[in-house]
């Protein structure tokens, strides 16, 4: 089981392409898949094996065939579109929306986790996966800010993957994708101005970027109309910010001190089975902030760190505000302040209690 158990992504994205097969209202079986997935995931307990892997390269192919999985998602998407389209003339406005929520949620979940567990291979041929995986999610450039301003920056005011307390998940993709795409472009100019070429250059990271997305929905252009083309380019979009939405949980109000080491208590925790797996590890998560070129298969549980329920279920209360913060932030916060945080993180915490109009619990506390 510690093999199979990273082929439930290869499962996930396979029910996608098998809904668009179907056609009809089957298209909706990709986005249809998270609510097993969410239901399985609450019910069960804490998973806090390690994992015992003497072969990787039996839990790395479902790494590499996921690209070639997403191609296939694509490419019966089309077929499917297409096929309606010629013996129909149109297609149900339900089964459009049942399309551009499946190529979404499954260009988000589990491309992102298996996208970021490449990016940080040493191997070329791993990054050249993980900056093609990107453009499922509009963004193959996502490594850039993602190891050279989060992995040293995180839990700080100069990290954008970070989530302060009070903010919502709606005002925190917009604000971390403008982050991630300054950080890319600082990091990128002074790339190309190292190996003197324009900012712009085919051989620079911006063109690939733009030209990897624009094939994308040209190509759905291409053999589905326009209506391909919208539909493509709105299940990316969508991905987008389904991308940045589970990122808002990963670390989401705590704080750090600049310019001190961060540690195990800085990262937040989801252990549950189907975050782990699904995820490939990367909510395994202050284990891998400790060694980021670790695979995942080596990431080891750490119980006694912070810890956040599904990261299923965090998404799904942070749609309703009131309840992510009343019923999982805030109690999680208090804990991390007065159980982890250091005297300097304490004083950080409680201006962005006031900040964020929350209770002054640590205060009340020491009143008390």
């Amino acid at each position: 089981m510690d093999y199979l158990r990273y082929y439930l992504a290869t499962l996930v994205v396979g029910a996608g392409i098998l809904g668009f097969s179907l056609g009809g209202n089957w298209v909706w079986l990709g986005i249809g898949t998270f609510i097993p997935l969410l239901i399985v995931d609450v019910l069960s307990k804490p998973d806090l094996k390690s994992r015992q892997i003497s072969m990787p390269w039996l839990v790395d192919i479902p790494l590499y065939l996921h690209l070639f999985m997403m191609i296939a998602l694509y490419v019966m998407f089309i077929h499917w579109l297409v096929s309606v389209q010629a013996s129909n003339g149109s297609v149900a406005t339900i089964n459009l929306i049942g399309a551009i929520l499946s190529l979404g949620w499954l260009g988000a979940v589990p491309n992102l986790p298996i996208n970021h567990e490449l990016m940080h291979r040493r191997s070329p041929v791993a990054r050249l996966f993980s900056t093609l995986m990107g453009t499922f999610y509009a963004d193959p450039t996502r490594d850039v800010a993602h190891i050279h301003t989060h992995h040293i920056h995180l839990g700080t005011p100069k990290d954008s993957d970070t989530a302060r307390r009070g903010e919502t998940v709606y005002t925190f993709v917009f604000r971390a994708t403008f982050g991630s795409l300054k950080d890319f472009f600082l990091i990128e100019q002074e790339r190309c101005k190292k190996m003197k070429i324009s900012f712009f250059s085919p051989k620079g990271r911006i063109f690939k970027a733009i030209t990897q997305t624009g094939l994308l929905i040209a190509l759905a252009g291409w053999f589905a109309g326009i209506q391909g083309a919208l539909v493509a380019a709105a299940g990316i979009i969508f991905a987008k910010l389904l991308v940045e939405m589970f990122n808002y949980y990963q670390h989401y109000g705590l704080v750090r001190v600049e310019g001190t080491k961060y540690d195990v208590q800085h990262i937040w925790n989801h252990l549950t089975p189907v975050d782990r797996q699904l995820a490939f590890e990367i909510t395994n998560h202050n284990d891998h902030h400790m060694d980021s070129y670790m695979p995942f298969y080596k990431l080891t549980p750490k119980p006694d760190g912070p810890q956040m329920p599904s990261i299923l279920l965090c998404f799904l209360s942070g749609l309703v505000p009131p309840i992510w913060f009343n019923f999982i932030a805030k109690p999680r916060l208090k804990e991390w302040d007065m159980n982890f945080a250091t005297k300097g993180e304490q004083e950080l915490a409680k201006e962005a209690n006031r900040k964020a109009g929350w209770t002054d619990w640590l205060g009340e506390a020491k009143t008390a």
